[in-house]
């Protein structure tokens, strides 16, 4: 028995769930408020992570999901908007506005392609990226380009490939190190999954290298 957390801090794989209440409309598009998913790491900063465990780790993004956001989607048009902010008073600013993001994708030339954008105000960070997805034949192709604009800044790529059973991916992340993941999946069903990954994590300075593997299944319902 594992019980459900709608409102903490992290994002735990089990107990962490998304709880959200809101309004949808075709004239004005939709608006909700509660424990909500971020776009710009939805949408831009994990586009390359196709992968059932591993990947997605060459990128720069704010979080993934937050309590007491306010989001609002729409589309434009050929153009797909996605906003959320935050607003639980730790930015100790007089709006209570402690980070907001957005991103925006469309189909262009065959590849679906994102931008997005992303102001951690508590930390004084911004985040900013574009990814793409290209689909020929049996072959996916998806990519991320983040940056996180601190300090210093400092630049995130990602690219993986997947074709029938085999998915491949690279990525660089400043300053942290390069990531290769490899796996196999086969769908045993349309509901059941079963799958083998690795990913080989080459570490900057005087970081111990790893690497880790899993195999499992997965039932969607």
């Amino acid at each position: 028995e594992v019980g459900v957390d709608t409102d903490d801090s992290g994002s735990n794989t089990f107990d962490s769930r998304l709880a959200y209440v809101g309004l949808s409309s075709n004239a004005i598009g939709d608006v909700s408020v509660g424990r909500q998913s971020h776009p710009y790491t939805d949408n831009v900063a994990t586009r390359a992570s196709i992968f059932n465990v591993y990947g997605g780790n060459a990128s720069f993004s704010y979080g993934t999901r937050s309590s007491n956001s306010l989001a609002y989607s729409n589309n434009i048009g050929p153009l797909s908007i996605n906003a959320l902010t935050v607003v639980d008073g730790s930015s100790g600013e007089d709006d209570g506005m402690d980070s907001y993001e957005w991103s925006a994708s469309a189909d262009v030339l065959g590849s679906n392609v994102s931008a997005g954008y992303a102001d951690d105000i508590v930390n004084d960070i911004s985040y900013y990226g574009v990814s793409a997805k290209t689909t020929l034949d049996k072959l996916t192709v998806s990519s991320s380009y983040t940056i996180k604009d601190a300090a210093t800044d400092l630049t995130a790529w990602e690219v993986a490939g997947k074709y029938s059973i085999l998915s491949v991916g690279y990525g660089d992340k400043e300053n942290t190190g390069t990531y290769t993941t490899i796996g196999l999946a086969k769908d045993l069903g349309p509901n059941l999954t079963v799958y083998a990954e690795t990913e080989m994590a080459d570490n900057d300075g005087s970081t111990v290298d790893t690497e880790k593997w899993s195999i499992g299944t997965k039932f969607t319902f």
